[in-house]
């Protein structure tokens, strides 16, 4: 296979830095050679192969950073987590390449300077859509759980079709970000979770419903 063109700055940038082996951060971004190889071994996986993922590094954890080559969400850096929340955390190249730098700055891992919250997709509407079509289709549930935290919240009805969908994962999905990013007109939304048959969802929901009541 052969990456994108617009990769070529990427891999001349990180040739001339101290961003490989660095192992003891987290670090090691990989060349243009192993980027293609690392590729091809996890296009199997439906969230890489959904997002023309590209794998950016290999820092030996199960997890890695992943360029989004395609979809509303293109040009973002996706982390996928082996045993923990996989999700878009840096809106840009730029801003992955400024958090490795960091880490080297602090010595600490990449890892612990993700942000909280994931950056909002510019395309909300784009987005949206997505998601839509891949709850709809009934198959691409764990690549739609992995994009709500790039929503900014503000579709309801997306919301609702999530929370009441029978996947539960999705409307705890939904419940654990409003409680990040609370709001008094996501109260709906989040007593609609505290209503959920499945207890995953309820807890959360409640989590939800008291960040929002502690909003002044």
């Amino acid at each position: 296979m052969s990456l994108p063109a617009e990769l070529d700055p990427w891999f001349a940038r990180i040739a001339v830095g101290d961003y490989a082996g660095r192992l003891d951060v987290e670090l090691n971004l990989l060349d243009r050679a192993q980027a293609t190889e690392w590729t091809g071994l996890l296009t199997y996986h439906p969230i890489v192969a959904a997002l023309g993922g590209i794998v950016l590094d290999d820092p030996e954890t199960s997890n890695h950073h992943v360029y989004a080559s395609r979809s509303p969400l293109k040009g973002s850096v996706f982390y996928l987590a082996h045993d923990d929340d996989s999700r878009i955390v840096y809106a840009s190249l730029d801003d992955f390449l400024a958090a490795a730098d960091e880490a080297k700055r602090q010595q600490t891992w990449l890892s612990e300077l993700h942000p909280a919250c994931s950056p909002v997709a510019a395309d909300q509407a784009g987005l949206s859509r997505w998601i839509g079509k891949l709850i709809g289709g009934g198959a691409g549930h764990e690549v739609a759980m992995a994009l709500v935290p790039s929503l900014d919240l503000s579709d309801t009805a997306l919301l609702r079709r999530l929370v009441t969908d029978p996947d539960f994962f999705l409307g705890e999905a939904v419940a654990v970000e409003i409680e990040k990013r609370p709001s008094r007109a996501l109260g709906v939304i989040a007593e609609l979770c505290t209503l959920h048959p499945h207890p995953q969802v309820v807890s959360a929901g409640r989590l939800a419903a008291r960040a929002i009541a502690k909003l002044r």
